[in-house]
């Protein structure tokens, strides 16, 4: 009997594509609802030279949406790669100013023995301590440790690698853990979320400029709301990516849902790997 499998015709990252119709409709809805005898003449000139039905005239209204959308969906796009600039180029400037090696030293020199415990030396002494906790955390020690055994288990049971405690240094543990693992859901949808939200405020700041009727205080506020919105949840994703906790712990569930996966499939007998290879082909 032949089995059709219609999900696997559809493309995996077809939704990411198509989140753009939202700021499209979104910017094109703006427009029609502040000129409405704009939006009626638009459609008698598309009926006059095209007899579109209603059927057709919205299929195109959904593709003009799509296309228009994918404009403002660049520019949120855009923002959301500034603004993680921005938070790697602060993490890189505190780093190598109130948290690098040198000005420790320093400060291990001036602080002196006993310890000076003057208003400068305090100062001094939490802004130093604050930096380095954002890159030495020592509460992320015990995830690193479940995160080295997930990892070691994954490179047994999936790629028939073993490797033992000694056998590699920081680096090759840094490459394997970075390499490893699956993307987790939350993170892809928390991101398109940020882009379509920044995507509609910037789509309702254009409706704006091209539809003087639109600047009310309550649809600029509504503009604003959703600017800010992705704004925030780009800059909240990007803490999320720079945290030793978090990122540490993020990779850990990325690892162990790889490694889920990979023990289910080593369990499964040989026919049934057969029958998913025939299926497969």
């Amino acid at each position: 009997m032949i089995k059709v499998d219609i999900s696997r015709m559809i493309p995996p990252r077809l939704g990411i594509y198509l989140l753009g119709i939202i700021p499209g409709v979104f910017f094109e809805a703006s427009l029609a609802i502040g000129n409405p005898r704009f939006a009626v003449s638009v459609l008698c000139r598309v009926r006059e030279i095209y007899p579109f039905g209603p059927y057709a005239l919205l299929a195109l209204f959904l593709t003009s949406g799509l296309f228009l959308g994918q404009g403002f969906f660049l520019g949120a796009w855009i923002a959301d790669l500034i603004i993680a600039s921005a938070v790697a180029l602060w993490r890189f400037a505190v780093r190598n100013t109130l948290g690098s090696r040198w000005l420790y030293r320093w400060f291990g020199k001036i602080q002196g023995v006993p310890p000076n415990r003057n208003t400068f030396i305090r100062s001094l002494s939490r802004a130093i301590f604050w930096a380095r906790g954002r890159e030495y955390s020592t509460e992320s020690r015990p995830v690193l440790k479940c995160l080295y055994v997930a990892v070691q288990r994954l490179l047994k049971v999936r790629y028939g690698i073993d490797r033992k405690l000694g056998q590699w240094d920081d680096g090759e543990w840094g490459v394997w853990y970075s390499a490893l693992g699956k993307p987790l859901k939350e993170f892809q949808e928390a991101s398109m979320s940020s882009r379509t939200y920044l995507g509609c405020g910037l789509a309702g700041l254009a409706a704006i400029y091209a539809s003087p009727m639109l600047r009310g205080r309550y649809f600029v506020a509504l503009c604003l709301i959703l600017t800010f919105a992705g704004c925030f949840a780009s800059i909240d994703l990007a803490r999320w990516k720079f945290d030793p906790v978090r990122r540490s712990m993020a990779r850990l569930r990325s690892v162990l849902l790889e490694l889920s996966e990979a023990s289910l499939a080593a369990e499964k007998p040989d026919g049934d790997a057969e029958i998913d290879a025939d299926e497969d082909a």
